[in-house]
């Protein structure tokens, strides 16, 4: 089928247009910069496609990327918790995903994909996390907030009869990026400071970018209507990410735990900070995550698709070597790569 695809010179769309290729799929990409696409299809060393330049929030654009496709999918997205980011975030995670989901579907495309995230469905009403759960009355920080706004569209198309693919995809990681995503920056910078700071409840979720795009891949099949996917992958506590930390960086990683109150307190210290600039390991709408965050049911997804996530393991060493190679993280905060 030919695709169009959003958001495909990024972490997740890079991964995916390769996926799509090895699936015999022909996608088209909405682009920013084609420079950045040719150092996509470099780096996951597929020919160069076809593309379009132009934004999610331009009309015109997505006509134009739309045109002769067959089905599209929406990955483009601006991330971060920054108060700062705002501006963007309204004008892509929600007038964006607006405009790409309504043209699609004018233009009776099947199947529509759009990634939303696990940040919608937080805080889960039963302790875990499944897909098409109901979406959050107060979602933490301005990057959930626009993404429930978003997943808003996507829903209402559903309900409608469209054939819009949702999935919910929790933490990424892994290697292989012209950029460098959320969660490996975070990573790189939390390895960085001398004393890693911890709270007492939640952990993290995470899965591995390669498995996310495989789903997203197996999701273009044509006459199944509105479905639902989870993919949220692992979850550890601190002591198991603690453990896994030192398992895969070789090091004793020095960790202070915080009440979950103080530690909200270093995420307020971490938005005052950002505000000025300046660099800071957390923040506000972070440390609420970090201390909410549970368990996911995917296994609907995994059965159907018949995958099994990477280890977690295996994932984070192989962000940690491309960290390294890449120099966004010293070796010698890694040894067990030397």
């Amino acid at each position: 089928m030919r695709v169009a695809v959003t958001g495909g010179t990024g972490f997740t769309g890079g991964h995916t247009l390769k996926k799509l290729i090895d699936a015999g799929h022909e996608p088209v990409a909405l682009v920013r910069s084609a420079e950045k696409l040719e150092r996509v299809a470099e780096l996951h060393q597929i020919p160069q496609i076809s593309h379009v330049i132009g934004d999610v929030s331009d009309i015109h654009a997505i006509s134009s990327l739309l045109e002769g496709c067959d089905a599209a999918m929406h990955i483009a997205a601006v991330t971060g918790t920054q108060i700062r980011k705002i501006p963007s975030l309204k004008a892509t995670n929600i007038e964006g995903t607006r405009i790409v989901l309504e043209e699609a579907a004018k233009r009776q495309m099947d199947p529509i994909v759009y990634v939303s995230s696990q940040s919608t469905l937080h805080p889960p009403p039963e302790d875990h996390y499944v897909a098409n759960g109901p979406l959050s009355d107060d979602p933490i920080g301005v990057y959930a907030q626009s993404k429930v706004e978003g997943e808003r569209y996507a829903r209402d198309l559903q309900a409608r009869g469209y054939p819009v693919v949702i999935v919910w995809p929790s933490g990424i990681v892994g290697p292989n990026d012209v950029g460098i995503s959320v969660a490996a920056s975070g990573i790189a910078r939390l390895l960085s400071v001398p004393i890693l700071p911890l709270p007492k409840t939640g952990g993290i979720l995470m899965h591995d970018v390669r498995d996310l795009a495989e789903v997203l891949a197996r999701c273009i099949e044509s006459g199944r209507g509105p479905r639902h996917y989870g993919v949220f992958g692992h979850f550890y506590n601190w002591d198991e990410t603690r453990t896994l930390l030192h398992d895969m960086t070789g090091k004793k990683i020095r960790t202070l735990q915080f009440p979950d109150n103080l530690f909200h307190g270093l995420g307020h210290i971490g938005d005052l900070f950002d505000l000025l600039h300046l660099p800071f390991p957390l923040d506000y709408s972070t440390a609420q995550f970090m201390t909410g965050l549970r368990p996911g049911d995917d296994l609907h997804t995994r059965d159907e698709f018949n995958i099994d996530w990477r280890p977690l393991e295996e994932s984070f060493f192989d962000t940690l070597q491309w960290l390294v190679e890449q120099g966004h993280l010293k070796s010698r905060k890694v040894p067990s790569l030397r």
